[in-house]
């Protein structure tokens, strides 16, 4: 089981946001929660339940997702709507001729930005302000800074993980087997915008995707030309390792212009409704020039 933890005392922030929900159901708000899987939004979804209110429950698979995860929304929700995608990551890889990366996150723009919620709605989101540097200035209501249209309402922002757990624990929610196994997040297998640590932690433990991943990079080389890269095996080096070192490279040189690389988090829940996660994007020729120095 997970790592025993020192809870703190179960407050009245459940009940807070419970009826904070209610509220919005009140004004005659669609609220549509991006459900991903993971443990903060088994919780928000949960918390809908307990509010009693309509709501409707969408998840986008990215066709990299944990097996388990997968199994886990089919047994424990059956009400989530599931968005699919229309190509899958490895033929988006070998269409793009260049590997997502940090700065070229073409994979998020595809699988999450553009499985939203209608406009019409209110997207609900599990994401909170403790899980990373990066996300400690988002607020409870946000509007989306490429559509004003879209508007956000995170209820748990300002929840921590013990938090978190308490809720699941106290209240028996089910949760995905992989955080057993010592897994902190759920998220697309062998995802950029983590560490080469745990992309290696998560090939081990799906070998299957990593193979998918080495044949994607060698039909994705086939007719194209890199100065850095002959095979498939460069390319997955470079994957896992290269473009870690490359980031903080550009990191340590403070580049005008070029993301923030010193934070390798990434969470369930990181795509979904983000009003800022796009702004940062380049295109694939951009990446390779900055990236490889081709």
């Amino acid at each position: 089981m997970r790592g025993q933890v020192e809870l703190p005392v179960y407050g009245d922030y459940v009940g807070q946001v419970i009826k904070e929900i209610q509220r919005n159901a009140r004004k005659g708000l669609h609220l549509c929660v991006r459900f991903s899987g993971g443990k903060d939004s088994v919780v928000l979804k949960w918390l809908f339940d307990q509010a009693g209110i309509e709501y409707t429950a969408r998840f986008s698979p990215t066709t990299v997702d944990p097996p388990e995860a997968l199994d886990f929304i089919r047994k424990y929700h059956k009400d989530v709507l599931w968005d699919m995608p229309r190509i899958g990551m490895f033929s988006l890889i070998i269409k793009k001729g260049f590997p997502p990366t940090r700065m070229c996150r073409y994979c998020c723009r595809e699988f999450k930005e553009r499985n939203t919620c209608s406009k019409n709605a209110v997207t609900c989101t599990g994401v909170r302000q403790k899980e990373s540097l990066k996300r400690i200035n988002r607020r409870k209501y946000e509007i989306c800074r490429l559509d004003a249209n879209v508007s956000f309402f995170n209820p748990i922002i300002d929840w921590t993980e013990e938090q978190v757990w308490t809720v699941i624990d106290d209240n028996h929610i089910p949760y995905c087997c992989t955080y057993d196994e010592g897994f902190t997040r759920l998220g697309c297998i062998g995802c950029p915008l983590t560490s080469s640590k745990q992309i290696i932690k998560e090939f081990r433990r799906w070998p299957k995707f990593e193979n998918a991943y080495y044949l994607a990079f060698k039909h994705m080389l086939e007719g194209r030309q890199f100065d850095k890269w002959k095979t498939a095996a460069d390319v997955m080096e470079w994957y896992i390792y290269g473009a870690e070192t490359r980031y903080k490279q550009l990191d340590a040189k403070g580049i005008e212009g070029q993301i923030d690389f010193s934070n390798n988090g990434m969470y369930e829940d990181d795509s979904f409704g983000h009003p800022t996660c796009y702004q940062d994007l380049r295109d694939v020729a951009d990446a390779k020039r900055v990236l490889l120095n081709e």
